[in-house]
């Protein structure tokens, strides 16, 4: 009797670990991969895993992760947008699989679904991923996700981007698939914030001032321009984004509210455009 449930018990075992395999095989190319498998040093993974994608070895790395970050760097709090690029001719499904990490597997900043049909993030312990979704990996020759990122607190330095992209044969099983490694490296703009006053507008008014409820910007921008408009404390201290769009060259007047939450005293209202920012101080009654 104790030999009859042993046995039925290795069945019932053997049976789920193949049932838990099969799924996370399709899990990896349809559905999403298994959180961490970016191939980088906090993963120590990628998807060509045993049991996994392995009918080849780890592919050698392509330049599939962009991102609209100025060259100076990201401004710290800052959005950006990213896109994720798979390319291969002939196949019919692709996946991937990102995250901004430092080298103890942490994320960094803030990943940000902008279509919720395409893309997913998952989270484990202090760590983010975003990935593919169920409606997002059918394609023909290549594959486009985008995504957004909130830069983190300033003084975090460079940032990588650590991804896998999986370019598969759409035959439902985990053979036959090519994964490929990208890394992207941004840059902190550590002449950005509230201490920096450039280019960012040929001029900036903000009234009143003294303010109280509302302030009014007026400023000129020399190009069309990617701006947000926030609000830090005098100590540098980010408080709130009260703006942020593509804005068009030319004379701007832009009526703001200030947070309800505000004590009287001294704050700064800076205006970013394409990563460059001017800033003007105001009094809050």
């Amino acid at each position: 009797m104790k030999k009859k449930i042993a046995i039925i018990s290795m069945t019932l075992l053997v049976g789920g670990l193949l049932y838990f395999t099969s799924i996370r095989n399709s899990k990896a190319y349809e559905y999403g991969p298994p959180l961490g498998c970016t191939n980088s040093p906090g993963d120590g993974a990628s998807c060509a895993y045993a049991g996994c994608h392995t009918s080849y070895a780890l592919q050698s790395p392509k330049p599939w992760i962009s991102s609209n970050v100025p060259l100076a760097g990201y401004t710290p709090g800052s959005t950006y947008t990213f896109t994720a690029r798979a390319i291969y001719m002939g196949r019919q499904a692709f996946g991937f699989q990102i995250s901004p990490q430092n080298s103890a597997g942490k994320t960094l900043g803030t990943l940000i679904v902008t279509n919720a049909t395409t893309t997913q993030t998952g989270t484990y312990s202090t760590t983010t991923w975003i990935e593919q979704t169920s409606n997002g990996y059918l394609a023909t020759d290549s594959m486009v996700w985008s995504f957004n990122w909130k830069a983190p607190v300033k003084g975090t330095g460079n940032v990588t981007f650590y991804g896998c992209f999986n370019c598969a044969n759409n035959d439902h099983s985990s053979g036959g698939d090519y994964i490929y490694p990208a890394t992207l490296l941004v840059k902190e703009n550590t002449t950005a914030g509230v201490d920096n006053i450039s280019a960012a507008a040929s001029s900036l008014n903000v009234y009143p001032n003294p303010a109280k409820e509302n302030i009014t910007l007026s400023y000129t921008l020399n190009e069309e321009a990617n701006t947000e408009i926030n609000l830090y404390s005098i100590d540098g201290r980010m408080i709130s984004k009260l703006a942020s769009g593509m804005v068009t060259s030319g004379e701007h007047i832009q009526d703001l509210k200030l947070p309800l939450e505000i004590k009287p005293g001294i704050y700064l209202i800076q205006l970013i455009a394409n990563g460059q920012s001017t800033v003007q101080r105001i009094v809050a009654e």
